[in-house]
């Protein structure tokens, strides 16, 4: 790479010499003022920028500090006759000065100097490259796991479509505590993906199970019970889920400790799965499920404050109802508030579930 080099002098003899100075190894361009020297760097790339201090019209430091917004990524050299060093230094620092070099300088010196200031250039520019590389890299992560995501998502709807939608409004209505309570972006984030996953795990449990009419017996209760430590051995492999496994995990349990699968209670449950636990609840009782009906807002809104403190957190559940409504009238009119991360699964329609149900209904009724 052959570094170009502006250098910036009110003097043509002193321009004239740096020019030979360093002309044979690099693209040197020179200006006679602050303002031509600036005027040039709103057309040229450039790597280093030399100036001398005592200039006409603008000193060297002022023009370095001007070239801040044009020439970010230069390495800044000052030539002075500055006797007094504390008030140079003050100086140089308002104008990001890689070094300054007292007049009258030496051409091996300045060299060097040239030399090493090119270096610290490669290197500071080099290392935006790995950070925009990385930053892409982990871009394209994030795009592979919701990508596997959405796989996910999409396999459990194919599988039991009476919830069709369902973690979808969990992660919606888990957003909506979350965002009353102050979470922080990456908590609202882990939020929205619990929601989504926290079910996951029913893909292992069979049919005859996830769509029972009545009540479940002792046996297939045990069976039901291990789908959130599946739904988060499913998702164990992608690293930056870390979180969201643990709150997928234990979204089962309860504040008084009834819950399941390890029986966690109070504060040792975790904050997301708390939050997860209320949104899930509220959204099996608002919507149709294989053993029965919806229960209406109404009276959803009163079976979550009668568990509060058993099953359920208060703060959450009051985060919650005063987002959406005692009677869920502050919902939008898809009945579900927004995506915090513009998440959609494509064979969602989160207000029409159970196709496939009650088609499996009607032909075993049949049979």
């Amino acid at each position: 790479m052959r570094h170009k080099i502006l250098v910036i002098d009110d003097e043509p003899a002193n321009l004239r010499l740096l020019v030979r100075v360093l002309g044979s190894d690099y693209d040197t361009i020179c200006a006679n003022s602050g303002a031509e020297g600036l005027e040039m760097l709103k057309r040229q790339q450039v790597s280093l920028i030399i100036t001398d201090q005592r200039m006409p019209g603008m000193t060297g430091v002022e023009v370095l500090q001007e070239s801040l917004t044009l020439a970010p990524a230069a390495i800044r050299i000052l030539l002075t006759g500055y006797t007094d060093i504390q008030a140079l230094i003050d100086a140089i620092n308002t104008g990001h000065v890689y070094k300054y070099i007292q007049k009258p300088w030496d051409a091996e010196d300045l060299r060097l100097t040239v030399k090493r200031a090119l270096e610290s250039y490669e290197l500071k520019t080099r290392n935006q490259e790995l950070v925009t590389e990385l930053q892409a890299a982990m871009r394209q992560l994030e795009n592979i796991s919701i990508g596997t995501i959405v796989a996910l998502a999409n396999a459990l709807d194919a599988k039991c479509d009476y919830t069709s939608g369902h973690s979808l409004r969990v992660s919606r209505y888990s957003i909506c505590i979350g965002r009353k309570l102050g979470f922080s972006p990456d908590e609202l984030k882990d939020l929205e993906l619990t929601g989504i996953l926290h079910d996951i795990g029913k893909i292992g449990v069979p049919e005859s199970i996830l769509w029972k009419p009545g009540r479940l017996d002792p046996d297939e209760q045990k069976i039901m019970s291990f789908h959130p430590i599946r739904s988060a051995q499913m998702i164990e492999e992608i690293e930056q889920f870390e979180r969201v496994r643990l709150w997928v995990r234990h979204h089962h349990e309860h504040l008084d400790g009834s819950g399941y699968p390890d029986g966690l209670a109070g504060e040792k449950i975790p904050l997301g799965s708390r939050v997860v636990l209320v949104a899930d609840a509220y959204d099996a009782m608002t919507s149709d499920r294989p053993y029965r009906k919806s229960i209406g807002f109404d009276r959803a809104t009163a079976e979550l404050r009668k568990f509060v403190g058993k099953q359920f957190d208060h703060e959450m559940v009051e985060a919650l109802l005063s987002v959406v409504g005692e009677n869920g009238e502050n919902l939008n009119e898809s009945g579900i508030p927004e995506s915090y991360l513009g998440l959609k699964l494509s064979s969602i329609d989160p207000l029409q579930s159970g196709k496939q149900y009650l088609l499996e209904s009607a032909r075993r009724s049949q049979s």
